[in-house]
């Protein structure tokens, strides 16, 4: 057995308060943003990654890895029509490549599939259109990631339930029939144009190109 004398001791106790109080320091200043942009910022830092993916729930096209998001697993179905369940499935994309990319989400809808893997169908609408603006093509970084997110409502209506939401550019999707029960959910990511016109005129360049349909991830539909 050591003996510590207690000038040592005093010492050490000196050194674990000072590194205490420099990790509240800096951890208090570190800024926390709320908003869309703010969000996407954080998980840049966070999703941080290099080399190619080994998971069966991301696929990979031309350096870039797309992800199924799905925040809740088990979502319940409103038993009354003035009674929305709020629902959010979203959508990964790291870089893996050198190159900056940007990405931009207009016409994004979640696609839905029952246990048995039937598709279901859905209906798109449109009564208003937003034109891109600079803000909506998003970078990512060599090595980071982009998490965005679609948000929609269970509904009830004639003793019968749907799923309905808004994408982007103004687009209104909805799923009209469905009963309890499990269902898989994924995106088709698209995008043709490495050059994009924004609104008030100008353009954004550097976009990526390509096409990939994200992996399905389950969820249920309960009362």
């Amino acid at each position: 057995m050591v003996a510590v004398e207690s000038a040592d001791l005093d010492h050490l106790f000196l050194f674990i308060l000072a590194s205490v109080i420099f990790e509240v320091v800096v951890l208090s200043h570190i800024p926390i943003r709320l908003t869309a942009s703010g969000d996407v910022e954080i998980r840049r830092i966070v999703n941080m990654t290099s080399g190619k993916s080994t998971n069966s729930n991301t696929v990979e096209v031309d350096g870039i890895r797309f992800k199924t998001l799905v925040p809740e697993r088990v979502l319940m179905i409103p038993t009354r029509e003035d009674v929305k369940t709020p629902v959010q499935f979203g959508i990964r994309v790291t870089n893996l490549s050198s190159i900056p990319y940007r990405f931009i989400f207009f016409g994004l809808m979640p696609e839905l599939q029952d246990a048995k893997g039937v598709v279901i169908e859905r209906t798109w609408g449109r009564n208003a259109t937003k034109a891109p603006q600079e803000a909506d093509f998003l970078l990512a970084m060599p090595g980071e990631s982009l998490a965005f997110f679609v948000e929609g409502q269970l509904y009830c209506y004639q003793d019968k339930f749907g799923l309905g939401g808004y994408e982007s550019s103004g687009g209104a999707w909805a799923f009209r029939t469905l009963n309890p029960g499990r269902y898989q959910v994924r995106f088709t990511y698209e995008n043709r144009d490495a050059v994009r016109k924004i609104y008030y005129g100008g353009s954004v360049e550097g976009l990526w190109t390509g096409k990939a349909s994200t992996p399905w991830e389950e969820f249920r539909l309960v009362y």
